[in-house]
């Protein structure tokens, strides 16, 4: 197949830095999905946070209380029409991402 020893050598040189490239590639890329991950780890902190101190999340946040203290028979159906409600107008809940 090779007439030479130095076809070989460069077939076998040219495969070699084929895969050290692949490598140092697929090492780079997993440094940037590290990255991007704590990207957006800190934007749902931050999302959490916004959303905490929003008032426009009090309805929400009270409903979900009703439901957790037990309050009435209703208050977890309530609580789900809430927030059906809140999508169904476009409207952001508080489990509503920011790219949403």
């Amino acid at each position: 197949m090779f007439e030479s020893g130095i076809e070989r050598t460069v077939v076998l040189s040219a495969i070699g830095l084929w895969f050290a490239h692949g490598w140092y590639l697929n090492s780079r890329l997993a440094q940037v999905h590290s990255k991007l991950d704590r990207v957006l780890e800190n934007f749902n902190g931050l999302r959490q946070y916004l959303y905490e101190i929003d008032p426009q999340f009090n309805d929400e946040r009270l409903s979900a209380n009703a439901f957790e203290r037990r309050e009435s028979l209703f208050a977890g159906m309530n609580h789900m029409e809430l927030l059906q409600k809140k999508k169904q107008e476009g409207n952001r809940t508080l489990n509503s991402s920011f790219v949403e």
